[in-house]
């Protein structure tokens, strides 16, 4: 009897991956909805402190900055690796909010009036965006395993089910505050 491929072992694998991608995909959304503000003001101090960013009026650059985050959360897959295809190839596995955040600064910020000009490299922007955000994204994971804990502790909830998210979420709420609206 000769075996026939039928290729479900390759289909399962992929439905994986897929499931894997769309599941770290709604924690980062979730992560940048409860942490958009904390993330504009850090990045924002860190341009202009590290003198990143030369201008005389902070406040337009600091609104731009935010216009970039809510840009950068509103927009379509397509719209998101299109914008950051230029320097994609930056590093090997790229945060992609911080990708588009140091696309948006290179190619938007800097042609503002209100800039005077911005200094360092590409890779030398993209590195102190991706630090900030790493930092925050490392004390919300750590939160975030606290409020699985806590949850994993009731047995009337099963994890993926509907419940269990609504409550994940009212933990969330409850612990780190309320997240920033969806921008329009």
């Amino acid at each position: 009897m000769k075996y026939r491929y039928s290729g479900r072992t390759q289909d399962r694998l992929i439905d994986r991956l897929e499931r894997k991608e769309k599941r770290e995909s709604f924690r980062r959304d979730r992560f940048f909805r409860f942490k958009l503000s904390e993330i504009h003001n850090k990045v924002s101090q860190a341009l202009l402190l590290n003198k990143i960013i030369e201008t005389e009026n902070p406040q337009p650059v600091s609104d731009l900055i935010m216009q970039g985050l809510k840009k950068a959360y509103r927009s379509s897959e397509f719209e998101f690796k299109y914008f950051t295809a230029p320097i994609r190839t930056l590093v090997p596995r790229p945060n992609p909010y911080a990708l588009y955040l140091a696309q948006y600064l290179l190619e938007v910020i800097i042609n503002d009036p209100n800039v005077i000009d911005v200094y360092g490299t590409d890779l030398e922007i993209y590195t102190l965006i991706d630090g900030i955000i790493t930092q925050i994204n490392e004390r919300f994971e750590q939160t975030e395993k606290e409020i699985v804990k806590q949850l994993s502790h009731n047995k009337s909830l099963i994890p993926g089910s509907r419940d269990y998210e609504i409550a994940l979420e009212q933990l969330f709420y409850k612990k780190i505050g309320s997240a920033e609206k969806p921008p329009k």
